[in-house]
């Protein structure tokens, strides 16, 4: 198993993780029915395209069994979707059913979205980069494969200079948090969209402290 950064090839096999590794919260925000797989490949373009280097990957074989998504400047994120014109392809394929789901999906997609920024640009609950989402296939875990993707992630922070590092997690998902706790995330308080809390967890990046 190596780490590497990912490519933009490597997209699809990413959305299809992410896929089966969050379902219930995919059919969650998608009116009980998983979506056409390119609804997830356009939102993980975006989050590659803003900042490739933030993105890696777990390899094993020629098999992507990992990856994760560790933003520095999540910022150019938003500002991309609008000024690449992401926002108007999307609304595009989902107006035509190219996403396979309906307005009711998109509410609550929106909503929870909300929730997060409200929580985001709170000074007490700021950071200036993120772990936005990491995931490892079922049939991998337990191998360390977070772990690495993790010391990646914070190897790439301390070449941005990253002050605070900010993630959620469910409080309910206890081999999660162990992960972050190894590599120096504590908790920092809650945010809530519509299955529930996230636990904000925090690390505050110094010199050495990867």
């Amino acid at each position: 198993m190596r780490i590497e950064q990912a490519t933009a090839a490597d997209i699809p096999a990413i959305a299809a993780i992410f896929t089966e590794c969050f379902k219930e919260s995919v059919l969650h925000h998608c009116g009980g029915r998983l979506p056409n797989p390119q609804a997830m490949i356009d939102v993980f373009s975006l989050v590659y395209d803003a900042e490739p280097a933030a993105a890696f990957v777990a390899r094993e074989g020629d098999a992507i069994v990992g990856y994760c998504f560790a933003p520095a400047r999540l910022s150019g994120l938003w500002r991309r979707a609008v000024l690449s014109g992401a926002l108007f392809r999307w609304a595009w394929r989902w107006v035509t059913g190219r996403y396979g789901f309906g307005l009711h999906p998109l509410k609550v997609i929106v909503l929870n979205k909300l929730a997060f920024l409200r929580s985001a640009v709170a000074p007490a609950k700021a950071a200036d980069a993120r772990i936005l989402s990491i995931a490892v296939t079922k049939a991998c875990r337990g191998r360390g494969v977070a772990s690495a993707l993790m010391d990646a992630a914070l190897t790439y922070f301390c070449s941005c200079r990253a002050r605070r590092v900010r993630l959620e997690v469910r409080p309910d998902n206890a081999p999660a948090i162990r992960v972050y706790e190894k590599h120096g995330f504590v908790p920092g308080g809650f945010t809530y969209d519509s299955q529930g809390p996230w636990l904000i967890m925090f690390k505050e990046m110094g010199a050495g402290n990867v």
